[in-house]
C-alpha cells in the first residue's frame, strides 16, 4: 500500500478529525494568504450597541458573542477552509484546533514543533518522541502573537496557519515542504505572500434579522454591523435601474459585462455584483444592506473555484420588492417563466430598486425598450451552457470587452410576445457596455454590447432576508 493511502486508512482519529473539522479537502491545495483581523462593533439601526450577539464566519465556522459594549474580536485569520495537501506532499498534520495539533504519523520518531510571530521569529518550540499512529500534541505556545506553526518530522516541515484567538489557536494546513531545503523563515515567507481572504459574517439575535457582511483582507478590521430589528421593512429583490447602473459606474454606459466593481482575484465578477447590489439597495432603504444581497448571476468559477448557480444563491424565499409586494414566495414559484403566487401588478414587469416597474422607470415619460437582463443562467437557474461560460456570462461577469461572438445569456425582466421568461431566453449582442432603450427586433449579434437587443446590463439582485 501507498504512504499516502496508509497515511489516510480509516482511523477513529480521523473520523473524530472530520467531525470536527468537516471533510478534508484531497485534491485542492489550500492558498497561502496574508493574516487579516476581524473585529468589530455591533449596533442597531439607531446606533446603540447590541450584546449577545453570535458573530460567526459561515465557511470558516468561528463564533463569538458581542459584549456589553457591541464589539466582537473573531481573531486574527489566513485563509478559508483548510484540509490536507495534494497527494505526494502528504505529510502528518491533519488540523489545528483549540491549541492542540492532530497528527498521523506513518513511521514515528521526533517531531519537532516551533511557534512563530507574524514576521517569522520563532516565539517557542516543543519536542515530542511519537510512535506509528494518531496523536494530539499541545501546541507550545497559543494565544496572542502566534501565526504559524512548523511541524518537522519524518524528512519533512509543514506549515500550518494559526489563527488568534484569546488563550487557544486555530487554523488550517498551507503547504509542506521538504524539512532539508527549507531555511528557519523560508516556509513562512512563502505563507506570508497571500491573496485576499474571503469568508462572511453572519450576526445572528432573537428579536433581529439574521444580518450578513462580507469579508476581504481590505476591509477585515473595523467592522461595523447592523442589526435590523424583525419588523423591519421587507425589501429583497430588484431589477438593478439604469439610473444606478450609471451612477455606481461613472459611466453614461453602464458595466457592460464587468461587475468587478474595485474588487479583485479570484470570483471578483460575482463578488463585484454582489457587492453593487447591496451597494444599491443601500441606497434605497438605509442599512438593506445588511440582508445579504445576491447578484442573480451564474459563473464557472466563484472565488473557491466551484462553478455558482444563480438559483443557489439567492435563499429560499419568499421576496418583496421595495414596497413590500411578494414577487415569489418559493424557489418552485420562483422557477416558473414569470414568478408565480406573487403579486399580479409586478408579475409581469419586475421592479426596480424603488419599486418602479422596469418597462417604465418614469412614468412622466414613455415606456422603454430594456428588458434584456443578464442572467448567464439556464430556465432553471444553473449556469447556461458550461463549455461555452467564458461567452455567456462575459468572462465570469469581469470583462465589458465588445467582441463579436461572445454573447453573454439574458432573461426578461418583462414580457412582450413570446418574450416571456424571466431568467433565460435571448443571447445578447455582446459584453461591452452601451444601452438601446429603443424596440429594434431582438439582440444583435453585430452590435456587441449588453443592450442591443432592449437594455442596458441591468441584473436580478435577492437577498437571503425578507
Amino acid at each position: 500500500m501507498p504512504a499516502f493511502a496508509r497515511f489516510l486508512r480509516p482511523t477513529p482519529f480521523l473520523a473524530t478529525a472530520i467531525a470536527l473539522f468537516g471533510p478534508f479537502s484531497l485534491a485542492v491545495p489550500v492558498c497561502a494568504q496574508t493574516p487579516v483581523n476581524l473585529s468589530g462593533v455591533v449596533l442597531d439601526t439607531a446606533g446603540s450597541p447590541v450584546a449577545g450577539v453570535t458573530v460567526a464566519l459561515e465557511r470558516d465556522g468561528r463564533a463569538v458573542t458581542s459584549g456589553t459594549d457591541g464589539s466582537f474580536v473573531l481573531g486574527s485569520a489566513t485563509a478559508l477552509g483548510g484540509g490536507l495537501s495534494r497527494e505526494g506532499d502528504a505529510g502528518v498534520v491533519a488540523g489545528l484546533r483549540d491549541g492542540y495539533l492532530y497528527l498521523s504519523l506513518a513511521h514515528g520518531g521526533v517531531v519537532l514543533v516551533t511557534a512563530h510571530a507574524p514576521d517569522g521569529r520563532t516565539v517557542s518550540a516543543a519536542r515530542h518522541e511519537l510512535g506509528v499512529g494518531s496523536h494530539r500534541v499541545a501546541v507550545p505556545v497559543s494565544g496572542s502573537g502566534v501565526r504559524f506553526y512548523r511541524v518537522t518530522a519524518e524528512g519533512r516541515t509543514q506549515v500550518v496557519r494559526a489563527i488568534e484567538l484569546p488563550g487557544m489557536a486555530r487554523g488550517a494546513l498551507t503547504t509542506t515542504v521538504a524539512a532539508s531545503s527549507e531555511s528557519s523563515t523560508g516556509a513562512l515567507a512563502k505563507v506570508t505572500a497571500g491573496v485576499p481572504f474571503y469568508d462572511q459574517i453572519t450576526a445572528v439575535k432573537t428579536g433581529y434579522l439574521k444580518s450578513y457582511v462580507a469579508i476581504r483582507s481590505s476591509d477585515s478590521t473595523g467592522l461595523t454591523i447592523r442589526m435590523l430589528p424583525s419588523a423591519y421593512p421587507k425589501f429583497s429583490f430588484f431589477v438593478t435601474s439604469l439610473k444606478a447602473m450609471q451612477d455606481f459606474s461613472g459611466s453614461q454606459n453602464g458595466f457592460g459585462g464587468d461587475f468587478r466593481f474595485g474588487e479583485t482575484g479570484a470570483g471578483a465578477g460575482l463578488r463585484g455584483a454582489d457587492k453593487l447590489c447591496a451597494t444599491i439597495a443601500e441606497r434605497s432603504l438605509k442599512h438593506s444592506s445588511f440582508k445579504g444581497w445576491r447578484a442573480f448571476l451564474s459563473v464557472k468559477q466563484d472565488a473557491w473555484g466551484q462553478q455558482a448557480d444563480a438559483i443557489d444563491r439567492v435563499g429560499p424565499g419568499p421576496w418583496y420588492d421595495r414596497v413590500g409586494r411578494v414577487m415569489a414566495p418559493t424557489k418552485a414559484d420562483l422557477l416558473a417563466q414569470r414568478p408565480t403566487n406573487g403579486d399580479v401588478a409586478i408579475r409581469n414587469d419586475l421592479p426596480n430598486e424603488d419599486g418602479i416597474p422596469n418597462q417604465r422607470p418614469d412614468p412622466n415619460l414613455p415606456a422603454v425598450d430594456n428588458h434584456h437582463t443578464l442572467t448567464g443562467s439556464t430556465t432553471t437557474g444553473t449556469l447556461y451552457n458550461p463549455n461555452s461560460s467564458t461567452s455567456t456570462t462575459c468572462a465570469d461577469w469581469t470583462t465589458k470587452e465588445p467582441v463579436v461572438g461572445v454573447r453573454p445569456r439574458t432573461g426578461w425582466s418583462w414580457s412582450i410576445q413570446n418574450r416571456i421568461h424571466w431568467i433565460s431566453g435571448s443571447d445578447e449582442g455582446g459584453c461591452g457596455a452601451g444601452i438601446n432603450l429603443v424596440q429594434n427586433g431582438g439582440a444583435q449579434p453585430n452590435n456587441p454590447i449588453v443592450g442591443s437587443g432592449g437594455g442596458y446590463g441591468g441584473y436580478y439582485c435577492f437577498a437571503l432576508n425578507p
